[in-house]
């Protein structure tokens, strides 16, 4: 063949008789050509067969190998090459047997670690020893969980390893995972991804980041399948735990109203994946759509994965946790995108006093649960104003100002309007004639006049101050937008 290069894989032994350098042996611009190609496809080396063509190799061949750095050997009449053949494969049988003893040898160590007492680091540990790689074990939200680096392998920066979790994630495939080169070195990331939903859904566990100063080989490609495949079970089992025995943990911490030991506390802390420097939030969950008929321990798996914690239990048609995740964009974009909408606490430190404020933060969750219904929209505590007004939904308090206000609402337009003005401005005036006059523009005995005439429309003690208030909320809902 003039040229083989198309059909080469790399590091491949090429054997000529010499054939496609007759016509151009003197030619050492075309031989350097042909071994540059060979190069350039990564051949390991020419074997260059003595007879019928040649009885020594001719020196441009000799030059253009030493050129290009391309190994060349002189196969003698008296090896032919089919016995080449039959040595290599002979060779690549034996090659294969121990590939397959070390494979299963690997395999065996990582199925060892599951009966360690600490299984997802002795794996991550066994996975970098047996790769000789780093590895590096993050949660859902990208928290590094377990990690073991090797010296002449570079760290990523923390952007770049976020953005690698984030293309795992939305990865598809047999095997979806990121790539990033850098310089030699090469690193991996795979998502960790729990059982599939009825709904087609599967919640993200973690992810599992590998680096390497070299290519990766087939070999290693298969050790990391079958150490995601455990990682993947002890992933899902630390996220379901005992649904029972969560569930009755989590209820017994709210109803104790009591500060928590300090071992309480720990146990606490090791249970929703956080560390003394972190925060807890009460997290209020509800299912969308059809998956509120799933039946409570699938829901509670999910929680468990969703928000890294084994704290959660199932009340009325809805979900409590008590998590450390953080309510952002990105978290309550992967809770919808996995059928669930959550309201979050605001935060409260991890200390003793904690026990005596967790039925408050479960309040605050609590309240939200109307709107983030009808919104359809995660919340946080934190980002909303803490008013009475705020803990109604909008439609729900528009529906209520309509029903206290009906019989103003029902008169002639130009009629319900100046009642509706006169009452508000009242109202915001606190009951003040002189004020109430400034703000609606009106003389202060039309202003008494039409007060007296609104409470007896509506039938109320505009005296009272329960009767203001509820009427000055009314107004409120009535007019927003």
């Amino acid at each position: 063949m003039d040229d083989p290069t198309d059909y080469l894989m790399a590091d491949e032994l090429i054997l000529t008789s010499g054939f496609p350098f007759l016509e151009h042996v003197a030619d050492q611009e075309w031989i350097d050509r042909f071994i540059a190609k060979l190069v350039q496809a990564k051949a390991s080396a020419l074997g260059f067969g003595l007879e019928p063509y040649f009885s020594s190799i001719p020196e441009t061949v000799r030059i253009a190998c030493a050129r290009h750095g391309l190994t060349l050997l002189q196969i003698p009449t008296s090896v032919p090459f089919a016995a080449i053949g039959i040595a290599f494969a002979k060779l690549m049988e034996a090659d294969g047997a121990a590939q397959l003893r070390s494979n299963a040898e690997a395999n065996r160590a990582l199925m060892r670690c599951i009966s360690h007492l600490d299984p997802e680091r002795q794996l991550v540990a066994t996975l970098s020893q047996r790769l000789k790689g780093s590895v590096r074990l993050t949660n859902a939200s990208g928290q590094t969980r377990f990690n073991t680096t090797i010296a002449s392998i570079a760290t990523l920066d923390t952007a770049t390893e976020a953005q690698m979790i984030q293309d795992a994630f939305q990865a598809t495939g047999p095997q979806p995972f990121a790539l990033h080169r850098q310089d030699s070195q090469v690193h991996l990331t795979f998502p960790i991804r729990a059982a599939f939903s009825p709904s087609g859904q599967s919640p993200l566990l973690g992810a599992l980041s590998v680096g390497f100063s070299r290519t990766p080989s087939a070999f290693d490609h298969h050790l990391i399948t079958s150490a995601l495949g455990l990682l993947e079970v002890l992933a899902r089992e630390r996220a379901a735990s005992s649904a029972a025995s969560s569930q009755l943990a989590t209820s017994l911490l709210f109803r104790s109203h009591t500060a928590l030991d300090s071992e309480t506390l720990n146990y606490l802390t090791e249970s929703i994946g956080s560390n003394t420097h972190q925060a807890l939030r009460v997290a209020v969950i509800s299912p969308l759509g059809t998956a509120r008929t799933t039946e409570t321990n699938f829901h509670l798996a999910h929680v468990h994965a969703l928000f890294d914690t084994r704290l959660a239990m199932r009340r009325d048609d809805h979900l409590i946790a008590l998590t450390s995740a953080e309510p952002a964009t990105d978290l309550f974009e992967r809770l919808k995108s996995n059928g669930y909408l959550a309201a979050f606490s605001t935060p409260a430190k991890l200390e003793s006093q904690l026990g005596e404020r967790l039925g408050d933060l479960l309040a605050q969750a609590s309240g939200l649960l109307p709107q983030m219904l009808e919104r359809q929209q995660c919340l946080d505590a934190a980002s909303i104003p803490r008013t009475f007004a705020s803990l109604l939904p909008a439609q729900a308090g528009r529906q209520l100002a309509e029903e206290e206000l009906a019989k103003i609402l029902e008169l002639p337009e130009a009629r319900r309007d100046l009642y509706l003005d006169v009452l508000h401005g009242w109202l915001e005036a606190n009951g003040s004639w002189d004020q109430a006059s400034k703000n609606i523009n009106l003389h202060r005995n039309s202003v008494r006049r039409h007060i007296a005439t609104i409470a007896e429309i509506l039938g109320k003690d505009l005296n009272q101050a329960q009767v203001r208030h509820d009427l000055y909320l009314a107004l409120k809902f009535l007019t927003a937008t």
